[in-house]
C-alpha cells in the first residue's frame, strides 16, 4: 500500500480480518442486518479515529469489541426513542431475508436471548457465542470480573424463567 505509514496499513490488517466476525457480533445483539451493517461501519470509523489509543497490537479484537458493543448500546438506546412507520408489504420481505431476525425467530433460547436488554444480551453472545472467558469479557466490555458473573447469572436465569412461562415475555432492546 503505497502512501499508507506501517501503523495504517497495521490497523487496516487488523480491522479487515475482524470484519465479518464484528458483522455477526452486532447482528446478533441488534437482530437486524442493516442495523448490524451500520453498526460495524460506525464501529470502524470509531476505530480508526482512535487507533493511537491501541497500546498492544495483540488485543486489537478485545479493544475493537469494546468499540463495536458500545456502538450497539447507542444505537439501540437511540432505537427506543425513534419510531419507525412501516411500509405495507416491506417488513415481510425484510423479516424473510434478514439472517439475524431468522436466526432470531427460529430457536425458542435465541429468542430468550434477544429479549434481554443489551448489556444482558452482551453478555451471553460474549460468552456462548464468542466463546470469551468471563475475563475477556470484562475487558471488552470496561467492567470488572464479577460484574460480568452476575449478569450472565442474572441473564441465564431470566431467560430460564421465559423458557418455563412459555417465552410470552417482550422484546426490550
Amino acid at each position: 500500500m503505497d502512501g499508507v505509514d506501517p501503523a495504517q496499513a497495521r490497523f487496516l490488517e487488523f480491522a479487515s480480518a475482524e470484519l465479518d466476525r464484528a458483522y455477526r457480533l452486532a447482528g446478533l445483539l441488534l437482530a437486524d442486518a442493516s442495523e448490524a451493517e451500520d453498526a460495524t461501519q460506525d464501529a470502524l470509523v470509531r476505530a480508526w479515529r482512535s487507533s493511537g489509543s491501541l497500546r498492544d497490537a495483540s488485543s486489537f479484537q478485545a479493544w475493537f469489541d469494546r468499540i463495536l458493543v458500545n456502538v450497539c448500546r447507542d444505537r439501540l438506546r437511540r432505537g427506543r426513542r425513534i419510531r419507525f412507520i412501516g411500509l405495507d408489504g416491506v417488513a415481510e420481505t425484510t423479516a424473510r431475508t434478514d439472517p439475524f431476525k431468522r436466526v432470531l425467530d427460529a430457536d425458542e433460547v435465541v429468542r430468550g436471548i434477544a429479549g434481554l436488554d443489551v448489556a444482558l444480551r452482551a453478555v451471553v453472545i460474549l460468552r456462548f457465542w464468542a466463546d470469551l472467558s468471563v475475563e475477556d469479557i470484562g475487558l471488552r466490555l470496561d467492567w470488572p470480573v464479577g460484574t460480568v458473573k452476575s449478569r450472565l447469572h442474572r441473564a441465564l436465569a431470566r431467560i430460564r424463567a421465559d423458557l418455563e412461562a412459555g417465552g410470552e415475555r417482550e422484546v426490550i432492546a
